[in-house]
């Protein structure tokens, strides 16, 4: 734990709902991550991640809660949802200004103002519907049907491809810490199981011959080896895995070198949930 800024997980945060208590520990992951951008060498791209993903999850684990309440029939349901409103608002409002000027937000600023809001709301209004929920396994069960890829009910009527990302073994190749675990929070979200670090080119070039990825995700700009070298080196060695690489630099002569070193797919930091969906999903399932 660093100093008093971050939170720890303690009972008096627990539910007792299984799916419910998941989601709020992403949340926390999350929200303490936006105190690890502080003076990260990559702070603007990793916060602007950071603060994407905290929307973006927040309003799929609102969806969720409110669809358990729904189902278990809680009476506080119509004012809960408004608070799940104002409170997404505010969290907007922040990542607006973010988009409009990146230097006006900072890491330290911010996440006094998430922390109280994310504890507070865990601790007295989500508490308040508990009783109604707990055991309760049909509102359970409807409100797993709620997930973080944001297609709800049969993806594939909707023609989006469907992916089961419990089977998909993914490779990170990332130097930056705090980017390896914002990846990892969405990753375990998403539900896959079988995620492997490393930390540069070299490392991931050692990991692939241990054990073959279907999804590997890279960084552009990185010490030892960098994306490009190591997508190479990948693809002159015979791998087959589809390659989503990531980097702040957004010109077409980036994008150009990394499509014709063997690269399906582009990244450019800040991330967000649903563009990693989307790439992710689009390299997958890709003829």
């Amino acid at each position: 734990m660093h100093g008093e800024r971050t939170i720890e997980w303690t009972s008096d945060l627990e539910t007792g709902i299984g799916i419910i208590d998941a989601d709020h520990k992403v949340l926390v992951s999350l929200l303490n991550q936006v105190f690890e951008t502080v003076g990260d060498r990559e702070e603007k791209a990793t916060l602007g991640s950071v603060l994407n993903s905290l929307i973006e999850y927040t309003e799929y684990h609102f969806a969720r809660e409110e669809r358990l309440q729904a189902v278990a029939g809680y009476p506080g349901l119509e004012a809960h949802k408004a608070r799940h409103a104002a409170l997404t608002q505010q969290v907007q409002t922040i990542r607006t200004r973010f988009e409009q000027d990146p230097e006006s937000v900072h890491g330290a600023e911010v996440l006094d103002f998430l922390r109280s809001w994310l504890v507070d709301h865990i601790k007295g209004h989500d508490m308040a519907y508990r009783d109604d929920c707990i055991g309760n396994e049909a509102a359970i069960k409807a409100a797993a049907g709620v997930t973080f890829d944001f297609i709800e009910e049969e993806p594939e009527a909707e023609g989006i491809p469907h992916v089961d990302w419990a089977r998909v073994k993914v490779l990170v190749v990332e130097d930056n810490r705090n980017f390896q675990i914002i990846i990892q929070t969405i990753l375990k979200s998403l539900g896959v199981r079988d995620i492997t670090i490393a930390g540069n080119g070299r490392e991931g070039l050692a990991a692939l011959a241990e054990k073959a990825p279907d999804l590997v995700l890279c960084d552009w700009r990185m010490e030892t080896m960098d994306g490009l070298e190591f997508v190479t080196q990948a693809r002159a060695g015979g791998s087959t895995a589809r390659i989503i690489m990531m980097s702040g630099y957004s010109d077409d002569g980036v994008r150009d070198r990394a499509v014709a070193a063997g690269v399906d797919d582009f990244l450019e930091k800040p991330i967000t949930a649903r563009g990693f969906l989307e790439a992710a999903t689009s390299a997958l399932t890709r003829k």
